[in-house]
């Protein structure tokens, strides 16, 4: 809403670039995943305040809010990240016609086309390197097991031998 003075989010990449698009500064809640990465990042920025969800009151909401709404370098940086990141060469219009057109003039455009396209399913989904790994690990836990079985039979020989 144009007439937003602070938004509210969880961190998530699409909210922060929500708020970067529309120039508004953010109260951060993080929770999990990226967020925690995020957050600390908008907030080093000057764009954003961030308070726990876990133990967050009335007052401490109401007062991060008048924080943000009455110190206006939020609003300022915010202002500046927007532009610096809606300064783009090409329109994304326009950028998106191109590719649409390229990919026609060019029969689809191969040389672009992804070589995971190529790998079977087994390969795609590492299940090669997840075997490979688990006969690698089962090897060395055979060999361990060995190595001490046969270490116990030597000590009980030994024990047996002195009585």
């Amino acid at each position: 809403h144009p007439k937003a003075k602070v938004f509210m989010t969880h961190g998530g990449i699409h909210g922060i670039y929500e708020g970067i698009c529309n120039g508004v500064p953010m109260l951060m809640f993080p929770l999990f995943g990226d967020q925690i990465d995020n957050v600390p990042r908008m907030v080093h920025r000057g764009v954003a305040e961030t308070l726990s969800i876990y133990d967050v009151t009335s007052q401490k909401l109401v007062a991060a809010l008048k924080k943000m709404v009455q110190d206006k370098s939020y609003k300022e940086n915010m202002v500046t990240l927007s532009q610096l990141n809606q300064d783009q060469p090409v329109a994304p219009l326009d950028l998106a016609v191109f590719w649409t057109e390229f990919v026609m003039r060019h029969q689809g455009a191969q040389h672009l086309r992804v070589a995971a396209h190529d790998l079977n399913w087994f390969q795609y989904h590492s299940l090669d390197i997840f075997c490979f790994l688990a006969v690698v690990l089962l090897t060395v836990l055979w060999v361990l097991l060995k190595c001490c079985s046969c270490c116990a039979r030597r000590c009980l020989r030994i024990g047996k031998m002195k009585k």
